[in-house]
């Protein structure tokens, strides 16, 4: 790994105190490509191209990874459910992502094993669960450099009852294990842009398009509001490539002809967050309505487990999703039903989130059926257009973006054999490197913390591990029996650009989703003070942070 790299990526400095700094540049500058949108997609451009020695802006209206990108099924998979459609590229497609990610980000992608069962009665019979647990394997893995974790295998009826003891056994027949992974949607999107930013590029949130810059009737800049200070300015580049997802349609002002108008067509998918100890399981299963049939996940994610996803159109406030009444409770009865034990009640709920997935229009189709195919062309204007997909699959839509952008011949110096396939992250490190760092260290910490901040930081743990050396308080939970200390707080301040404690309790960190909705006021007290003695906010302004979120978790579990 290159040390020069790593030293950047060990002092990235990439925070808002430094937000002026950034437009500045912005304004001075110009680059190759700007990218609009801060989620996964718009990460991944960023990223591909600051491997190929572009000079990036990348703009975002809200935060980073506010939308889609923080509200998913937080899954690195191959999508077993396309296999029914038999859209076998897409699944060839996400299982090889799926594996290039395990193997390039292993602190963060973490395997865990599914349950498909086979119930008498149900719409997966036992030969078509077999079939497909089979040719996913191979989908996977044949010709390929990067293999999945581990084959699939079959359990019969007693086998499952061992391994799920609490799951409903009158009418189990069986069924496949087989494996995909854990990944916090999120903190992938973070990461994905701090290796554009280690390489010379500039990201900037909170900051809206609000008309764009043309030459001769072709696109060559945005003119941008900056959303904090409410001033206006503009940025030059070669291109600009509009990958804000959900918000597509409202970027585009003309279609090519061969793309539906509408492009987009918004669904909302929501999860329930537990203590795994109140679902009762043991490991991820699938499981199907008993309302509609639709296929869902029960997901284990350490001491918790996520419930989820539903699948509906959605017509509201975009960039506001909130958990139903009524989208809890179509969740509720289907996992009651396959773990009668369970203790499912609106009190034992620790969280619940809502997010859109940008689906591409397909006539004649219902939400669940729409394909994840991610679809990239060029309005007559010179914007580039990338829409669709799925988390997994976000480097190979970034490289796909640049197969059109040669087909163009815009960037003659580049080639698509420059880009990072084979590149490690910076963050990626040896986890004996960082256990030898905290064994030398003078700091008690529980082993919880040390496995959350190595799982989720990697080689930015150790940095984190010298700002807890700074003062015995950075070490404290912020909540009782909580894995989330003030050191790992500090190091985002100082590291990831979050202007607003929703960023960092929602986007930056899980604890929006892992620490119980009635404890949220004390903890945003304690990060909120935080913040405010690095960004040396006064009263008002710290009060009004902490309202913000707090009505923000209100919000998300109004229904309980």
């Amino acid at each position: 790994m290159d040390e020069e790299l790593i030293k950047a990526f060990l002092n990235t400095n990439w925070n808002c105190l430094n937000r002026k700094d950034i437009i500045e540049r912005l304004q001075k500058n110009t680059y190759d490509i700007i990218v609009i949108g801060g989620g996964i997609t718009g990460a991944g451009v960023a990223r591909e191209a600051a491997l190929r020695g572009l000079k990036i802006a990348l703009i975002e209206m809200q935060d980073f990874a506010a939308g889609t990108s923080s509200r998913s099924s937080k899954l690195a998979h191959g999508g077993i459910r396309y296999l029914a459609s038999a859209e076998m590229e897409l699944v060839k497609e996400a299982t090889t992502e799926r594996n290039w990610l395990r193997a390039h980000l292993p602190h963060l992608t973490r395997p865990i094993p599914f349950l498909f069962a086979n119930w008498e009665g149900g719409k997966d019979k036992k030969r078509s669960i077999k079939a497909a647990v089979k040719l996913y394997d191979f989908l996977s893995d044949n010709d390929q450099e990067f293999k999945n974790y581990k084959q699939h295998s079959w359990l019969e009826p007693e086998e499952i009852a061992n391994v799920e003891p609490e799951m409903k056994k009158d009418g189990n027949l069986g069924g496949a294990i087989y494996y995909d992974n854990n990944i916090d949607d999120a903190r992938l999107t973070i990461e994905t842009i701090k290796e554009a930013i280690i390489r010379g590029s500039d990201a900037l949130n909170y900051c809206k398009v609000i008309d764009y810059i043309k030459v001769d009737g072709t696109i060559v800049g945005v003119k941008c509001e900056d959303l904090e200070d409410k001033i206006t300015f503009s940025i030059n580049a070669r291109q600009v490539v509009n990958a804000t997802g959900i918000w597509t349609d409202q970027l585009l002002e003309i279609y090519p002809d061969d793309v539906p108008k509408p492009l987009i067509r918004p669904t909302k998918g929501v999860h329930l967050v537990y203590k795994k100890e109140h679902v009762k399981n043991r490991m991820a299963t699938i499981i199907r309505s008993i309302n509609d049939g639709r296929a869902f996940f029960i997901l284990p994610r350490g001491d918790f487990t996520l419930i989820g996803t539903t699948d509906t159109d959605y017509n509201d406030d975009l960039a506001n999703p909130y958990c139903a009444k009524e989208d809890a409770d179509y969740l509720i009865a289907s996992v009651q039903y396959y773990f009668p034990k369970a203790e499912l009640e609106y009190k034992n709920i620790v969280s619940a989130y809502a997010g859109i997935r940008p689906l591409v229009m397909q006539k004649g189709k219902s939400e669940s059926e729409i394909s994840r195919k991610h679809l990239i062309f060029f309005s007559e204007d010179g914007l580039l257009s990338i829409t669709g997909g799925k988390l997994t699959t976000f480097r190979k839509m970034a490289e796909d973006l640049f197969l059109e952008l040669e087909k163009k011949n815009i960037f003659k110096e580049i080639s698509r054999n420059e880009g990072f396939s084979k590149q490690l992250y910076v963050s990626s490190f040896e986890r004996e490197i960082f256990d030898e760092k905290v064994k030398k260290i003078d700091l008690i910490l529980d082993q919880k913390i040390i496995d959350l901040l190595y799982q989720q930081y990697g080689r930015g743990a150790l940095e984190i591990l010298e700002i807890a050396s700074e003062n015995p308080s950075y070490i404290e939970p912020l909540e009782k029996n909580s894995q989330f200390i003030p050191a790992e707080i500090i190091y985002i301040l100082r590291n990831e650009f979050a202007p607003h404690l929703i960023d960092v309790l929602c986007r930056r960190t899980e604890i929006s989703i892992l620490i119980r909705h009635d404890k949220q006021k004390g903890i945003a007290n304690k990060v909120a003070r935080l913040m405010a003695s690095e960004y040396l906010w006064d009263e008002n302004k710290t009060q009004n942070e902490i309202s913000i979120y707090l009505e923000h978790i209100k919000k998300s579990v109004e229904f309980v």
